[in-house]
């Protein structure tokens, strides 16, 4: 039986049929080569998002890491993973998103959550006392004010893994789809479906789990405290909903870097802030909440940006 919270995914994830396709992607030429299978591409020392490029190509097919891909070296998954976008678009494909194993389930461990940050004032429900979440637009990347998480469930969009070697990894585990692995399909939203317990555990949550700054074998994303993923975690406060946004800038924060501010919390608490340096993307998205303005007015001379995703059905359906 679907529960009411698992509802209300479905109608953030689900966008309306005229943002079913991401056309935005679909007419991009390519304009850059991407390495050869057999060729490694130049590893990076830190996780900060790379330059904007207006053109994208499909990642490379077989991988260029072989059968031996793994989260180290780091390099950054600068590629198109679904036909719809590269990495930092935060794709989501399928025709219902309670269908689609693109969210892959995970547990323990802990990580940051921006799937409601966006504005410079504070959103969510009426009178709840919430923090202020801004994404401040800064170039390629927007920095994300986002929450702290340190246990219980989460999910990873596997076409939006940022780490190269372990996305290809968490694909030759869990297929180019996820269903080979736990997902929010199989398992629910908190890991209690029936049947979660016989499906493994993608490569991508070990990552996540064991990100450590001072530690890039065993990370994600090299230097970062912590990684951005998607949980119900603050449910209690905030609606999830969805709100159609049409060939707009976004931050595409699913896996990105995450980093607490001096001063904060050690060890943090649930609900404690960190930033977050999201890669930007433009094409079609969704904001996480209902009824919400695309574009976020300036405010004290910064430019904001939501942190979202776009779910697409697949072509031909």
């Amino acid at each position: 039986m679907k529960t009411p919270r698992l509802c209300r995914l479905a109608a953030f994830l689900f966008p309306l049929a005229a943002a079913a396709l991401l056309a935005a992607c679909g007419g991009r030429a390519p304009e850059r080569a991407t390495p050869a299978a057999t060729e490694a591409p130049a590893t990076t020392e830190t996780a900060a998002a790379s330059p904007a490029s207006t053109s994208y190509e499909l990642c490379p097919s077989p991988p260029y890491c072989g059968d031996t891909c793994s989260n180290y070296p780091f390099v950054r998954t600068d590629c198109m993973t679904t036909p719809y976008g590269p990495a930092k678009a935060d794709i989501i494909v399928g025709d219902n998103p309670l269908d689609s194993t693109n969210f892959l389930y995970c547990n323990g461990g802990s990580y940051a959550l921006c799937f409601f940050s966006g504005p410079p004032d504070a959103t969510g429900n009426p009178n709840s006392g919430n923090r202020r979440l801004p994404c401040i637009l800064d170039g390629d990347v927007a920095h994300c004010t986002c929450q702290v998480y340190t246990s219980g469930p989460y999910f990873v969009d596997i076409n939006a893994i940022l780490n190269l070697g372990a996305y290809y990894e968490t694909v030759k585990r869990c297929g180019a789809d996820g269903k080979r692995c736990a997902n929010i399909h199989n398992c629910g939203q908190d890991g209690t479906q029936q049947g979660c317990d016989k499906w493994p555990q993608a490569p991508v949550c070990q990552y996540v789990k064991d990100q450590n700054p001072n530690d890039p074998t065993v990370s994600l994303m090299p230097k970062a405290d912590l990684v951005s993923t998607f949980s119900f975690a603050m449910d209690d406060t905030y609606q999830i909903g969805s709100t159609s946004c049409n060939d707009g800038l976004y931050a595409g924060c699913m896996t990105a870097p995450c980093f607490f501010k001096t001063g904060a919390n050690q060890p943090p608490a649930d609900g404690d802030p960190i930033e977050c340096e999201c890669p930007t993307y433009t094409g079609d998205y969704q904001v996480g909440q209902f009824k919400q303005d695309c574009t976020i007015q300036s405010a004290d001379g910064k430019s904001f940006v939501w942190s979202a995703a776009n779910t697409v059905s697949p072509e031909g359906n």
